[in-house]
């Protein structure tokens, strides 16, 4: 990835102008039909990219892993099939269907942190704060994101490479692998460095005169906080797809003889 900045900086420039065309398309809301077509193709079309910036993605980043590749190539971004497409297109529906129910779940759980604190407070006789008890749930389902995370991902990498059939064999293994091994301190540290990082640059408001030097600090920090959740992406993808390509060697090697 350090070797190959420009497939680094090409899939940033389409994620941004993924966003900005995902943008434009939630701002038209118009009641005429015309409008609503045009929404739909847009909006189908912006799907159509997503997906196919997450297979690409996903089947170089194996492909480079299996082969010990010395960098990624743009070309290589593309190069998937209709069969990984779709896969990939159902994987990803069912991700966001996962992702909103442990939304769902971690909320409700969260609008109970007064009740935790009284109860602790009762039984413990000692004065617990709810504003605790909300940091304590927040540092646990962090961890659970992680985890999750790191499982969505391993198991599109081994879908897109095998199949169905081998991604739920491996299911089991894959998700004890995301929870304790190298996968789980790979997501978290690409979360804590990539992520942070990031979301520290989006987040930070220097103070400069209006005008030119207000819309230039824009321009670097947003640019550069895409640059790093791309290749934050990349980094989390290479080193995932190694650990799956390990993991399917030492598994499928013969036992020593006694």
């Amino acid at each position: 990835m350090a070797r190959g900045p420009v497939p680094l900086l090409a899939l940033a420039v389409l994620s941004a102008l993924w966003g900005f065309g995902a943008y434009q398309w939630l701002w038209l809301s118009e009641a005429s039909a015309l409008v609503l077509l045009l929404t739909f193709v847009w909006g189908l079309a912006q799907l159509v990219v997503a997906v196919g910036m997450l297979a690409g993605t996903t089947v170089a980043a194996t492909e480079a892993a299996m082969t010990a590749a010395p960098r990624l190539g743009v070309r290589d971004l593309a190069r998937f099939g209709l069969t990984q497409f779709v896969r990939c297109l159902l994987m990803a529906t069912g991700g966001i269907v996962l992702v909103r129910v442990l939304s769902e779940l971690f909320d409700w759980v969260n609008s109970r942190a007064l009740e935790v604190a009284s109860f602790l407070r009762l039984h413990l006789e000692t004065a617990v704060h709810p504003v605790t008890i909300e940091q304590v749930f927040e540092a646990i389902e962090a961890v659970i994101w992680v985890i999750v995370g790191g499982f969505l991902v391993s198991f599109l990498i081994i879908l897109l490479r095998a199949g169905w059939r081998a991604a739920w064999g491996q299911a089991g293994r894959t998700l004890a692998n995301c929870c304790w091994r190298t996968p789980f301190l790979t997501c978290l540290l690409t979360a804590l460095v990539f992520g942070g990082l990031s979301y520290a640059l989006a987040t930070w408001r220097p103070e400069v005169t209006p005008g030119f030097w207000d819309y230039s600090q824009f321009v670097v920090r947003t640019g550069i906080a895409l640059l790093l959740l791309v290749a934050g992406w990349l980094f989390l993808l290479l080193s995932l797809a190694r650990s799956a390509t390990a993991s399917q060697e030492t598994s499928a090697a013969p036992l020593p003889s006694l």
